[in-house]
């Protein structure tokens, strides 16, 4: 398995830099770290040919994410294999893409945008370019996150056809790992079908995957942030997966642009993307 984290190199990322680090180690996988730079204008003349800039830049760029990782890295590494890559890119978002083909990546992640991050993921075409266009599962981690030991993941469901593979493929990714998928769907409709269509999906689910440590609970809410909200307090599961299929998803509902403002107040978990590209 091979995991790839994207950063930026700052401060601020340390908590995301070491969420990735242990993550690596719990699922035994490969670990690649990518800082995606791009070149300053050249002011003045130079005697340089443009080859060679570019060729001193890189290692510039790869001795800065040389020395963040090994200065900001936690202590216990144990036998994680880690490749240390920088890559310029005029766009960040296609090259983190490239680069997680080349790899054959299975998992990337990314650190949530804040307020001290210039290029966030929930930034005009990085946001749109990785949600819809990755081919393996996205994991987004809020900044100021520490890494947990995973025991409990919450998947939303609308009960869409695909929510079974992804299901099915998370179980796979946390195979020989004790963690426990509750699976969440937030009713907004006041016709009360919710619950129907919850015992629905609960049988077509259990035939593709039948484990024990799967449950299931439906939650009336105005709005579906609000009701993640409410199963998020009351569940405090590490991980929190959703569908981005196509516009009905849960997704790209809760990701209107009316809520991207308020995303570190409404979910301050790592959120695992999962779209179609990435369910083949």
């Amino acid at each position: 398995m091979t995991i790839l984290y994207a950063t930026d190199c700052s401060k601020h990322s340390v908590n995301t830099l070491q969420y990735a680090q242990k993550l690596a180690l719990r699922l035994n996988a490969r670990l690649v770290v990518l800082f995606v730079y791009d070149i300053p204008p050249i002011a003045g003349k130079t005697i340089k040919t443009e080859e060679q800039i570019q060729r001193s830049l890189k290692n510039e760029k790869l001795e800065i994410l040389t020395r963040y990782y090994h200065e900001n890295s936690i202590k216990e590494l144990g036998d994680l294999t880690v490749y240390l890559r920088a890559e310029y890119g005029s766009s960040i978002a296609h090259t983190i893409l490239e680069y997680t083909l080349d790899i054959d990546c299975n998992l990337l992640i990314v650190g949530m945008k804040d307020e001290h991050t210039k290029r966030g993921v929930f930034s005009g075409n990085i946001a749109h370019h990785l949600l819809k266009q990755v081919n393996c599962k996205l994991l987004i981690v809020p900044n100021s996150f520490k890494y947990e030991p995973l025991e409990s993941i919450m998947y939303a469901t609308d009960f869409e056809q695909e929510d079974i593979t992804a299901i099915y493929q998370i179980k796979q990714m946390f195979s020989n790992k004790d963690i426990s998928i509750k699976i969440v769907h937030v009713d907004t409709d006041t016709k009360l079908k919710g619950k129907e269509q919850l015992e629905w999906f609960k049988e077509m689910l259990l035939e593709k995957v039948q484990d024990d440590t799967i449950y299931f609970h439906s939650i009336m809410a105005k709005t579906i942030a609000q009701g993640l909200r409410m199963s998020l307090g009351d569940e405090k599961p590490n991980l929190i997966a959703l569908l981005e299929c196509d516009e009905r998803t849960y997704f790209k509902k809760l990701f209107h642009k009316d809520l991207i403002k308020t995303m570190e107040s409404q979910i301050k978990i790592p959120i695992l993307s999962i779209n179609h590209k990435s369910l083949h």
